[in-house]
């Protein structure tokens, strides 16, 4: 039998499942994939508010008018 020290857990106190003795991560694969779908979800609203903050940039430099 396992002595304590020999079974490792996933580092996500809210989770703590058991990990196989040769998974080479800290976390099991359902907190990876939920951390990672977490930085996606960030960087597209980073991207959506640089590209509204170019828009109303352009809007206040030109005063509101275009030339054709």
């Amino acid at each position: 039998m396992k002595s304590n020290s020999d079974i490792r857990v996933c580092k996500n106190k809210e989770c703590q499942k058991i990990l196989p003795p040769d998974y080479k991560h800290k976390y099991c694969e359902a907190c990876r994939n939920k951390h990672a779908q977490m930085a996606k979800n960030a960087f597209k609203g980073i991207g959506a508010g640089v590209a509204g903050a170019a828009g109303i940039a352009l809007v206040f430099v030109t005063g509101g008018r275009f030339k054709k």
